[in-house]
This record gives structure tokens, sequence and C-alpha cells, in this order.
């Protein structure tokens, strides 16, 4: 489940209430921020309960009772603590959007009132009765959810996000990997024979079955990354040590074209969402959004086998197909 189809899930925030403390005639002075409530149950319940199916479909509700670490963190437990986050997240985004006047236009308006009916009429009475929710409910996420997602692009838009094709640079390779030295020596003397049909040999001796790899800048470890870019097309390295493992390499392509402009994509997405954390961090610690303690104490989670709604998500890129 994404936070944002902008923006990937972030790790856990600690947004709790931050206190000031002053000194005046030798008394601290101590304000608290108030935090904001949260969405009511069953609006937070149209994510939940979409996730929540989805993962019943393909895993059953055995799942749930899947135990994660030592502590007996079971599935649910872990699941419901993310679809909290995801809720705050967008809740704190959709008021810094407020605070700095983004708001959806007309057109926008139009979608989400044409979506939040479609999605609402397409709900069985199974579905009404396990969720609770209304039209208006349905109405109010969705608009919340595009606006987080139209502050992210507004906030970050006219920013140095560029990235150059040598960050983004990705070449083909043909590897073969070993476990010592001496195995490394006599195979790239295979290799070097004239004739020498390196995808056989690999096969024949690289402990990894995966011998064509794309390998991107930064991605690789340090000294594989440094000779592998310093081949040209066909060229094979010598032998590569990197920790207990060793590479011989060969070039298929210097440059992959399509690769590196998928790469790019991603780094600039990885630079928006950088950019965006920072404006997000210093907004929620003055806005902390609070769902309560015992928030999903009144949620029947083993019920709803009934409840078959899993398009909430799926629908609204139907009407947003943009983002």
């Amino acid at each position: 489940m994404r936070i944002l189809k902008r923006w990937k899930p972030w790790a856990a925030l600690a947004v709790s209430a931050a206190v000031l403390t002053g000194c005046s005639g030798g008394i601290p002075i101590v304000s608290q921020i108030k935090e904001i409530e949260g969405y009511s149950l069953p609006q937070s319940m149209l994510v939940a309960a979409t996730e929540k199916n989805r993962y019943r479909d393909v895993y059953t509700d055995q799942l749930w009772t899947v135990s994660l670490d030592e502590e007996g963190t079971t599935v649910q437990t872990f699941f419901l603590d993310q679809v909290e986050e995801f809720l705050r997240k967008m809740k704190t985004v959709s008021l810094l959007a407020e605070e700095r006047n983004i708001q959806l236009d007309s057109e926008e308006q139009s979608r989400i009132n044409q979506l939040s009916q479609e999605y609402f009429e397409g709900l069985t009475a199974e579905d009404l009765a396990y969720m609770g929710v209304t039209q208006e409910d349905v109405q109010l996420m969705y608009g919340d959810y595009r606006l987080a997602n139209k502050a992210v692009y507004e906030l970050t838009k006219d920013m140095d996000l560029e990235v150059s094709d040598s960050e983004a640079k990705v070449i083909d390779l043909q590897q073969i990997e070993v476990w010592d030295q001496e195995t490394a020596d006599t195979v790239w003397a295979l290799t070097q024979e004239e004739g020498a049909d390196f995808a056989g040999i690999a096969a024949q001796y690289s402990v990894n079955p995966e011998i064509d790899r794309k390998l991107a800048r930064g991605e690789g470890e340090a000294a594989l990354e440094e000779a592998a870019f310093a081949l040209e097309e066909g060229q094979i390295s010598t032998v590569i040590q990197s920790g207990q493992v060793y590479y011989i390499v060969k070039c298929i392509s210097a440059y992959d074209e399509e690769a590196t402009k998928e790469r790019k994509a991603e780094l600039q997405m990885l630079k928006k969402e950088q950019v965006f954390q920072g404006i997000y961090d210093e907004f929620a610690k003055e806005h902390p959004v609070s769902f309560g303690e015992d928030f999903w104490g009144n949620m029947d989670f083993a019920g709803g086998g009934d409840c078959t709604t899993t398009n909430f998500f799926e629908l609204y890129r139907e009407y947003f197909p943009e983002e």
C-alpha cells in the first residue's frame, strides 16, 4: 500500500506534542501543542477494509495471527499500525495544503464528486454494514487523498530536481561470480582464450545463475561498480574482489538508454521525496495528528467476512490516471 502515489511510504514518524520551556522568574513555562484529531473510524475503514480484503484474498484470514517478532507482534497489529500511519500522513499533508492555500479546482472537485458517487453506489449492503460509511465520508477521503498528492507536486515543482545522465547511467553486463581467488583466476584465463564464450563459461562456473545484469550508478558494490563502468562494450574485466566474492564481468552495453531514462525518473522522484520530507517533518512537528490510544478498539477485525470491497484506490486511479 503506497502512502501517496507521488511519494513512497515513509518510516514511522514520532509525531508527539512539542514542549517548549522558558524561564520567567525562575518558573518554567510549558506550552504543549494541541493534537489534531484524525479521521473517524468509518472514514478510516475505507482504507482499512480495502487493504484487509486485498490481503485476505491473496493470503486468507490465517495471515492475521502470524507473529512477526519475538515480542509476538501479529500481522494484524502491524497492518493496523501501517494503515494508521498512512492516514496520519494523508491528514497531515492535506492540512499542509490548506495552510499553503493549495486547493482542488472545480474540475478536480467534479471528478471527486463523480468518483465518490460511483464508489459508494458500488458498495454492497454488507460493505456498508461493516464499514459504517456515508457518501460524505467517501467524498472527504477521496478529496483529502487528491489534495495531499497535489500538495506534494505543488510544493516541489519549482525546485531543481535535475538528474544528469552520468548520475543515472545504467550499463548491461554478463557476470561470473565465484568464491575463491584460485577459481576466479582459472575462469578469467578461460575468458581470455580466442573465441571464448563468456556466457557459456559463466553458466558452467558461476555460483550465481543470474548471468545477465543491469548495473546502475550507486547500486553495486564499490569495487564492482568502479571496474564495470570503466569497461567499453565487449571488454572483459580482470578479477574483481568484493568482500568474500570474486567477479569477472563483460560489458554488453556501456549505455542502456531506456534503463537510464527509467533510472533518471526514479532518482528525480527520490529527490522530490527527500525535499518534501523536510517540508513535511517541519509541519508535522507543529501539527501532530492523533487517532487516540485505542482507535481500532471498536473495529471488529475478525468480522466483516461478507465485506468484499477492494477497489478504493483502483477506482481513484481511473479518475486520476496522471498520478
